[in-house]
C-alpha cells in the first residue's frame, strides 16, 4: 500500500522538526546573574523557547511513528516480533519520553514567566534547571543507541538496510556512548535520515505464502 511504504518519512520529519527547533531554542542565556535575568525579561527569548518545546514535542511524536514503523520492518525481518525488535522499540519509546522531559525543563522558566507575574527569575534555578534539563537529554540519547544496535544486527541478517549502512551503525552507536557531547545526537539525526530515507527507497516485501502441509 502507498500509506505504508511511505511511512518511514515520519523519520525525515522528526529531523526536519530539530533541525527548525535547533534555530529557536539555541540562543541560551549567558553565564552571569545579569545576563540569565535580562535574556528572560526578553518576551521574544521566552516565546522562541515556548515554540520550540512544541515543534520538538511535535518530533517526538514523528519519532515514535518512526520506530513503530522500524518496529515492522525488524520483526518481519526476524520472522517475528523478537528480542532485538523489542528492544529497538522499547528503546525508541523511553527515548521520545526523556528527550521530551528534557525540553520541559529546559523552556520550565520560560513557561514560568509566561504563566505569573509573580515568578522571579533566579539564575541558580536556571543553572540547576539547565543541568537536570541536559541530564535527561544525554540519557535519552543514549538509550537511542539501542535502537542503532538492534536495526544494526537484525540487518546483517535480514537486509533492512545495506551491510555497509549496518556496519557503519556500531560506529554511530559507539559515538553515542559519549552523548554528554552533542555531537552524537546530530550524528543520530544524519543515521534517522539516512535510514529513513533507505526503508522508503526499500519497502517490506510482501510474506510469502505457507505452502499447507499434508496430513
Amino acid at each position: 500500500m502507498k500509506a505504508a511504504r511511505w511511512a518511514p518519512i515520519s523519520g525525515v520529519l522528526f529531523v526536519a522538526l530539530w533541525v527548525a527547533a535547533m534555530f529557536l531554542i539555541f540562543n541560551n542565556p549567558g553565564d552571569s546573574d545579569s545576563e540569565i535575568v535580562s535574556w528572560y525579561d526578553d518576551s521574544g527569548n521566552r516565546h522562541k523557547q515556548i515554540a520550540g518545546l512544541f515543534i520538538i514535542l511535535a518530533a517526538s511524536l514523528a519519532f515514535i511513528w518512526f520506530v513503530s514503523v522500524l518496529r515492522g520492518r525488524l520483526a518481519h525481518a526476524e520472522g517475528k516480533a523478537g528480542t532485538l525488535t523489542a528492544i529497538a522499540f522499547g528503546a525508541g519509546l523511553v527515548t521520545a519520553a526523556l528527550w521530551t522531559v528534557a525540553n520541559v525543563f529546559f523552556q520550565a522558566i520560560s513557561l514560568a514567566v509566561g504563566d505569573t507575574k509573580e515568578f522571579v527569575v533566579d539564575p541558580n534555578t536556571f543553572r540547576l534547571i539547565d543541568v537536570v534539563g541536559y541530564a535527561i537529554f544525554v540519557s535519552g540519547t543514549t538509550v537511542a543507541l539501542l535502537v542503532v544496535v538492534a536495526t544494526a544486527l537484525v540487518s546483517l541478517k535480514g537486509q533492512i538496510v545495506p551491510k555497509w549502512l549496518a556496519w557503519l551503525s556500531f560506529v554511530v552507536a559507539a559515538t553515542m556512548l559519549v552523548s554528554f557531547f552533542f555531537i552524537p545526537f546530530l550524528i543520530f539525526l544524519g543515521w534517522v535520515l539516512v535510514v529513513s530515507v533507505v526503508l522508503i527507497w526499500k519497502p517490506t516485501e510482501s510474506a510469502a505464502p505457507v505452502a499447507p502441509t499434508s496430513g
